[in-house]
């Protein structure tokens, strides 16, 4: 009966990595080692710490609706009880998702994936870490409200697994920090001051106002001055690859991805240095997070 029973979950297992994840083969022999690795995970127990680390760090996640090529944008997001409640005053951020029932998202951007997820099959949610994607197999179940917010309510993941490779870890600064960028205007646009929103090695994105959006084309290249304390520590090019919104908690936001131009070794080893901090502080502070809240956060 316990071989029966083996059988089965392996067969439930096999059955919804081919839905979410198609891309891969899957047998019985691979599904058994990458579980056995923790780079396939089904126990909700095992999906939990990533959510919670999504959450605490604010994580924009990548969401796929079906097989659509488009890649939405959303936020994990809390789904506190009545605060007059007794269950509401000894609520702590993200107790829900300990429940293992459900997932809350804001809605997602482009706009349109809000409609196209009611009638989506599948959704499969992807969560970047420092050094590697997680992905989740989730599906939609209602539009609800926390407060007065619409957000999307999802199931509680099924099936997740582990990709390597997939990107350069991009860091936030810390709240701590005092990093800034200065975006040099072009075209009789004035520059701009403005929050870093992510950084790798390779590139960085940063928040922009919405009708700062019209300062931005793809593909040209812009000059970024990083300032740190009031000062200018670094000059750089990069090229515009995307502009693009997400909802974020308090709203809307904008945002300008570049792509470094890095001509020179000693420009790619200043870049470095100035990631390398970044990267550092964040992981500090994440930790940090971690240990405050008893949970246990990924790096």
């Amino acid at each position: 009966m316990e071989g029966d029973s083996s059988t089965s979950n392996l067969f439930e297992v096999k059955k919804n990595l081919e839905f979410y994840f198609p891309d891969q083969v899957y047998s019985e022999s691979s599904i058994e080692e990458g579980m056995e690795a923790g780079d396939i995970f089904v126990d909700p127990e095992d999906i939990l710490p990533y959510l919670q680390t999504a959450l605490y760090d604010d994580k924009i996640l990548e969401v796929e609706l079906d097989d659509e090529e488009i890649l939405y944008f959303g936020r994990i997001y809390d789904d506190p009880p009545d605060p007059d409640t007794e269950e509401g005053k000894e609520y702590e951020p993200g107790d829900y998702l300990k429940l293992m029932t459900h997932l809350i998202s804001l809605p997602l951007e482009p706009g349109m994936g809000n409609l196209h997820v009611r009638y989506a099959k599948k959704i499969t949610i992807r969560i970047f870490t420092s050094s590697l994607a997680i992905e989740l197999g989730t599906h939609y179940e209602d539009m609800c409200l926390v407060g007065d917010l619409p957000v999307l309510r999802l199931a509680y993941p099924v099936v997740g697994r582990l990709v390597h490779g997939v990107r350069e870890f991009r860091a936030k600064p810390s709240s701590d920090m005092s990093l800034q960028v200065m975006v040099m205007g072009k075209r009789k646009h004035s520059t701009i001051k403005t929050r870093i929103v992510d950084i790798s090695s390779r590139g960085m994105s940063f928040a922009i106002k919405k009708k700062e959006q019209e300062y931005f084309r793809i593909d040209e290249t812009r000059t970024i001055e990083f300032v740190e304390n009031g000062m200018m520590t670094l000059r750089v090019k990069g090229k515009v690859r995307h502009v693009s919104k997400v909802r974020g908690r308090m709203g809307t936001e904008f945002l300008c991805g570049v792509e470094f131009d890095l001509v020179t070794r000693t420009l790619e080893e200043e870049v470095g240095a100035l990631v390398a901090t970044v990267q550092r502080s964040h992981l500090k502070e994440l930790a940090q997070k971690s240990r405050d809240s008893g949970l246990n956060l990924i790096l």
